[in-house]
């Protein structure tokens, strides 16, 4: 559970808080994708939840608790606002925003252009608050920040914002064809800045076989170096003409912002480098048009795609980016309602013959698709994942083995191998509950990558899914959670939550518990109220109640507080 026993972990609490505790179950293991509608999608992260918008909806407004239910709040202007004429004459609609917390108050960067043309150009609106129906909701347009004219060598559009290590703002933005674009912003006016008016070359391709396509620009810092996402090749065929769609999403790393931006082999994107993070598989098509964002302890990416084997248009995924020990990036799991869970078919996979690891429809695997053919020597699956708690666990494997043997897999975790014994579970593309075996793992805190290959004994088994499942003995740190909402993290990596918030820790193991009797929540300046800690939701069953008033003072100014309940 999400306590200490015995010891206790830390956190701040404030009146009506609760923490969420999803034990694991059979019934955690089916997922469903959400197919929110979407194209060039940005979101950001605010105390009690998401704001999503994307692009031809005149700035339409989505929010969201969990990431994956959204509210339609529609559009935040009823028109193209007149000073976008002037720029762009004969704009039609708005494109490509992007939300960003700046300077006290929630931005929304967007251009107006006429596709073709380079008579483009970016403005912003602001509002106080991103929630509709909230004090200090309420869109103010701030007009024109930088525009192109059709004799530039570049494009205003696409904007994307980004915040140095140093507090200033930049903007990156271009164009098909064009390259990529940055400039300095001033954070007060949320104008270009007046002590930098340089229009920094930040990407652009170079070959003349792929037409120079790369728009879509999106910036983020992680450790101390900044990742540039651009979107590589043709985008927006959809319905009938989706087979002509071939977007993907590249990126580069450096360690100023203004540059140089390398790819993993070393190459300058501004020299038409970039190391691909998603393209094209199984049903996902186009996978790009994305942007990078900062989640309460993780960095997340959203971006569009289109549904080959459905309605053949444009959804979203919100997917984790895995960071490497070296601060490389690579593309985790699409966001499916759960954390600690991977689809094996959203695994980068690597074939050693045509037709190896074929991502393959079922009624009875989580989101209807698992691996078939997981036959041959040389190919692998590789799952990036961020756990936010480093501990042992134990990988909840779903399978399918319908011959007559054991079939065996090697499973590496962090470099750490070992073979996994898959017995026979009856029949081939099926995965019902018994279909399991559990792997045990040490995990870390952060990046981890895993990777499944089949084992040369001529015995096959099939792949739907892994479950993350985490093995508590004593104490939960607190931060370690998954999700919430109105919880941070302080300066010193400190768990803190307001009043009506909760945290989410999933896929919770508590067979090692010893003493569920001698339970204390531990705190710091918490006076009075009440935590309580729930199984499997927010509004859960109360497991655990934990009366702040009644605590015994610790050193350091903590305090632990007796929790009373029975499991």
């Amino acid at each position: 559970m999400v306590m200490g026993l015995g010891k206790s972990f830390g956190f701040v609490a404030l009146l009506g808080a609760s923490l969420g505790v999803t034990t694991s179950s059979a019934a955690d293991w089916y997922a469903k994708d959400n197919l929110q509608p979407g194209h060039e999608p940005s979101m950001v992260r605010f105390e009690d939840g998401y704001a999503l918008m994307s692009t031809n909806n005149n700035l339409q407004l989505w929010t969201s608790e969990d990431a994956y239910t959204w509210r339609d709040h529609k559009s935040t202007v009823s028109a193209i606002p007149q000073w976008a004429y002037t720029y762009a004459p004969g704009t039609e609609g708005i494109w490509a925003p992007d939300v960003f917390y700046m300077n006290g108050e929630y931005r929304v960067y967007y251009c107006v252009s006429v596709f073709g043309k380079r008579s483009s150009a970016i403005g912003y609106q602001s509002t106080k608050s991103i929630m509709p129906g909230t004090s200090g909701y309420g869109w103010t347009d701030h007009g024109h920040v930088f525009h192109t004219t059709t004799s530039d060598k570049y494009n205003a559009i696409d904007a994307d914002v980004v915040r140095d290590t140093e507090g200033n703002y930049w903007m990156a933005f271009g164009s098909f064809g064009l390259g990529i674009q940055l400039i300095k912003l001033d954070a007060t006016t949320g104008y270009q800045a007046s002590d930098d008016k340089t229009v920094y070359n930040i990407a652009r391709r170079t070959s003349s076989a792929s037409g120079g396509a790369e728009e879509g620009p999106s910036l983020i810092e992680h450790g101390g170096q900044y990742f540039l996402f651009t979107a590589w090749d043709k985008c927006c065929q959809q319905g009938a003409n989706i087979e002509q769609t071939t977007y993907k999403t590249a990126y580069g790393r450096a360690d100023k912002v203004t540059g140089p931006y390398k790819d993993r082999a070393g190459y300058t994107m501004a020299n038409g480098g970039g190391t691909i993070l998603l393209e094209r598989y199984g049903r996902y098509v186009g996978p790009g048009g994305g942007e990078a964002f900062q989640d309460l302890n993780r960095v997340r990416f959203v971006h569009h795609y289109y549904d080959l084997n459905g309605d053949k248009y444009n959804h979203i995924h919100i997917r984790d980016v895995v960071f490497t020990e070296d601060n490389w990036a690579e593309m985790g799991q699409p966001f499916l309602g759960r954390y600690l869970s991977a689809e094996v078919e959203h695994g980068v996979l690597t074939r050693a013959v045509s037709g190896d690891l074929a991502i393959t429809r079922s009624n009875t695997a989580s989101n209807g698709e698992y691996l078939a053919y997981v036959n041959t020597e040389g190919s692998k699956i590789r799952l990036p994942m961020n756990i936010m708690q480093a501990g042992d666990y134990l990988l909840r494997y779903r399978y399918a083995n319908g011959g007559d043997a054991a079939a065996t897999h090697k499973v590496t975790v962090n470099g750490k191998s070992q073979t996994v014994t898959l017995p026979p579970t009856g029949s081939w593309g099926t995965f019902p509950e018994k279909s399991v075996v559990m792997v045990p793992a040490k995990l870390k805190r952060g990046g981890n990558f895993i990777e499944i290959e089949p084992s040369p004994n001529g015995n096959f088994a099939e792949l739907d899914r892994i479950d993350f499942l985490r093995i508590i003995r004593d104490t939960i740190p607190a931060n370690g959670f998954d999700n919430g909402i109105r919880v941070r993290l302080t300066k010193d990596d400190e768990f803190a939550i307001k009043d009506g918030g909760y945290a989410i820790f999933e896929n919770v193991v508590l067979d090692s518990l010893k003493d569920i009797g001698n339970v204390f929540l531990q705190v710091k300046n918490a006076y009075s109220g009440k935590i309580v800690i729930r199984d499997g939701k927010k509004d859960g069953t109360a497991v655990f109640t934990c009366d702040l008033s009644n605590r015994s003072l610790m050193d350091g100014g903590w305090s632990a507080a007796k929790c009373s309940g029975d499991m």
